[in-house]
């Protein structure tokens, strides 16, 4: 399934230019389902994938250990993929990537917390962790045409966090998963204002 987003760009006559830019958003898992949440973004010949997770079998599922999501799609544009993005440590969202970065050699960001989950799944599959990066919330960084910013959203695991994805044709919203809680054990509130500001800005897709 694909949802496209698309934006005719306007000449000085206000007539449609020849260029079209589009943004394509597309969910590899999770949608409809719980577990293996992951999605790709892309614009033009660039692509921003947003989690990796799995998801544990059903009970008719025999001999199965885990289900990952079909990456076919980003195997066969590997050269496109800018960067892997992580929301929060759970297995649905991370469980993936031992798998997943065998294959697609793109850099990965998350919390601290968040990777440091993810090193141990990497070492016990016999992946190099070189690739991950360390942000925290408030960080924005530029990863090709995108630039996304990592917002502190509280959840039933620490350091989780929203996305500010900045396309070429406008923002897109990524909450990852979240809980309205005005007393954390951390401490950490959600970043109300942020998401107030990204609102008043304008929002393309939530």
């Amino acid at each position: 399934m694909i949802l496209e987003v698309c934006f005719l760009s306007l000449n000085r006559n206000g007539n449609h230019g020849k260029s079209v830019q589009k943004v394509q958003v597309i969910p590899l898992g999770g949608l409809g389902e719980i577990g293996k949440n992951m999605t790709a973004i892309r614009v033009d010949d660039e692509i921003l994938v947003v989690d990796s997770g799995l998801m544990f079998p059903e009970e008719d599922m025999l001999g199965v250990d885990l289900v990952i999501p079909d990456i076919t799609y980003l195997i066969e544009n590997k050269d496109k993929v800018k960067a892997i993005v992580l929301t929060h440590g759970h297995e649905d969202h991370i469980g993936a990537l031992p798998y997943v970065m065998k294959q697609i050699p793109a850099p990965v960001y998350g919390t601290r917390l968040t990777l440091g989950i993810l090193e141990g799944r990497l070492k016990e599959n016999g992946v190099d962790s070189a690739n991950l990066h360390s942000v925290m919330a408030g960080d924005i960084i530029n990863i090709g045409c995108f630039s996304v910013g990592f917002i502190r959203v509280n959840h039933s695991i620490p350091d989780a966090v929203g996305l500010s994805i900045k396309t070429p044709v406008g923002m897109i919203v990524h909450t990852g998963d979240f809980k309205l809680d005005y007393t954390p054990v951390d401490g950490q509130m959600t970043d109300f204002r942020r998401f107030s500001d990204l609102g008043n800005k304008g929002v393309l897709l939530l």
